[in-house]
């Protein structure tokens, strides 16, 4: 890049790509009311009380002090597994044995927390601004912010859409985006048919399987709040607020750490072998990102095994936060072993609140008086509709 404008110049092009998806993380939702990790952690050991709470607070003090909800349900996954597997149907936490029935009682506890919190939403109190709570009868969950990406992501595709392909990868439980894309006059596709109440069987997610310019793939990598585990009927999407289907405990939602044995089984067998599949398209295709940490080992070595196939055309546009580094500030380890990958780094370019990233170059703001909006869900919403770094 020659310089900052030659380089967003460059990055609007490769976003009119007519082939893309947009994979969004736990940011893309922060603006909508719905809380990042660790403020979810602690809505989510509020909720919790008695023996939950103790299983809780024990799986915690045996992980690192950065550790989050999703880690505590991928730990307890792996403590399930071992007691499942035990002679005493128990495993050892934090100096005690605990049964296989209360570590799988916590589990569904925690995951009916996540549910309703993510369902209503939540605020933490935050520099004078006082804790919201969402609840079923106000909730404060709100979808405008989505309504705006999607049409700034279709909104100037007018003569291209005929000949594109969009579609969109979330690690969100959240629905935002399937009601966005309804919303817009679009429909996406999860997996699901049927209607209000629908039954999974994985067609309609296939990139092999034809769809029109109005319809929309939506890969939910980590599960959602209105899919549910039914013991007769499967896995089914379910409207919110029936009396039949309504125990969130049986939320069909895992976490990034859950790993290899969850993807292993469907729906996430299906839903990852998708994912896999339009990564590895030999066509030239854009994978822009938002919202995303870079903290899922299983989606971050996806992406890169197929940026390093000698056939793989995909760009990679990643608008993301930087980290503190030494001397100074920097993107995260992964976005870094990108960039400075000779194979593939000239097709990975990264937004930051500091500089424009292409390859090994930076690029400053010249203009700029403070740090760039782009790398926030509603700042690059924004860069879609004007073309303007604010």
């Amino acid at each position: 890049m020659k310089s900052f404008s030659h380089g967003v110049e460059e990055l609007r092009r490769v976003l009119d790509l007519g082939r893309q998806h947009w994979l969004l993380g736990a940011g893309a939702s922060f603006e909508s009311g719905i809380p990042l990790m660790y403020a979810l952690t602690d809505r989510v050991k509020h909720l919790l009380e008695g023996g939950d709470l103790e299983i809780f607070d024990a799986t915690m003090s045996d992980l690192p002090d950065d550790a989050h909800v999703e880690h505590t349900l991928s730990h307890l996954g792996d403590l399930i597994a071992l007691a499942e597997r035990s002679k005493g149907r128990t495993a050892h936490l934090v100096g005690k044995d605990v049964p296989l029935e209360q570590l799988e009682a916590t589990y569904r506890a925690i995951v009916g927390a996540i549910a309703v919190t993510v369902r209503y939403g939540y605020r933490s109190a935050f520099r004078g601004a006082e804790e919201e709570i969402g609840r079923h009868d106000s909730p404060i969950v709100d979808v405008a912010a989505h309504v705006e990406f999607v049409r700034q992501v279709f909104g100037g595709r007018i003569n291209l859409e005929p000949r594109s392909q969009v579609g969109f990868i979330t690690t969100n439980y959240d629905t935002l985006l399937e009601d966005a894309l309804a919303i817009e006059r679009r429909v996406a596709l999860d997996g699901f048919a049927g209607g209000a109440i629908a039954y999974w069987d994985g067609k309609s997610i296939d990139p092999s399987i034809s769809v029109n310019n109005r319809e929309h793939r939506v890969l939910k990598l980590h599960g959602s709040v209105d899919w549910f585990r039914d013991s007769y009927a499967g896995l089914l999407r379910v409207r919110y607020g029936v009396k039949y289907l309504a125990e969130l405990s049986g939320t069909l939602i895992y976490p990034q750490a859950t790993k290899y044995l969850e993807t292993q089984k469907d729906p996430f067998a299906k839903i990852f072998d998708c994912f896999r599949r339009l990564l590895q398209s030999p066509e030239s295709h854009l994978l822009a990102i938002v919202g995303y940490s870079f903290g899922d080992n299983h989606i971050n070595g996806e992406i890169e095994q197929a940026l390093a196939s000698k056939s793989n055309k995909t760009v990679i546009v990643a608008f993301s936060r930087e980290i503190p580094v030494e001397n100074g500030t920097g993107v995260c380890d992964t976005l870094k072993s990108w960039l400075e990958n000779d194979d593939f780094g000239s097709r990975i370019y990264v937004a930051t609140d500091k500089a424009l990233y292409h390859g090994r170059s930076r690029v400053d703001d010249p203009s700029a008086e403070g740090d760039l909006k782009w790398w926030t869900f509603s700042g690059m919403t924004n860069f879609l509709e004007s073309g303007v770094v604010a």
